[in-house]
């Protein structure tokens, strides 16, 4: 497997693959800023942040999957991340009370976009 990086807010994305996981504090939008910044430091995206059917503002879950190995910045990891904030921008924020009962829904949808990228091997 190659040597990747999962940025999370989403627990048992972490609790899946502990020693790949970051752990994000927050919203999407602090997760796509992570991944943002780990671009400007070299990094390439693997996992479209956008992959799914539900809109980023829509889930209060989002997992990135990027290299671990850094080098030149990635112009086209670039402009997926910058894309991917601006359409979150636009989309604006939704303060929906979710139950948990949805927002485990909302973390096994999410499990499963990085499971698609990574593949079912937990290291």
């Amino acid at each position: 497997m190659p040597n990747l990086i999962i940025l999370t807010n989403n627990h048992i994305v972490a609790d899946m693959y502990p020693n790949m996981s970051r752990i994000c504090s927050g919203s999407v939008y602090d997760v796509f800023a992570a991944v943002r910044d780990a671009v400007h430091m070299g990094a390439k995206i693997v996992s479209h942040p956008l992959s799914s059917s539900i809109k980023p503002n829509e889930s209060p879950y989002k997992s990135v999957v990027i290299s671990a190995d850094t080098g030149l910045l990635d112009y086209k990891s670039l402009e997926i991340i910058e894309g991917a904030i601006s359409v979150l921008k636009r989309l604006g924020g939704k303060n929906r009370d979710y139950s948990e009962s949805v927002l485990e829904d909302f973390r096994i949808i999410d499990l499963e976009s990085v499971v698609s990228a990574c593949g079912t091997m937990v290291v």
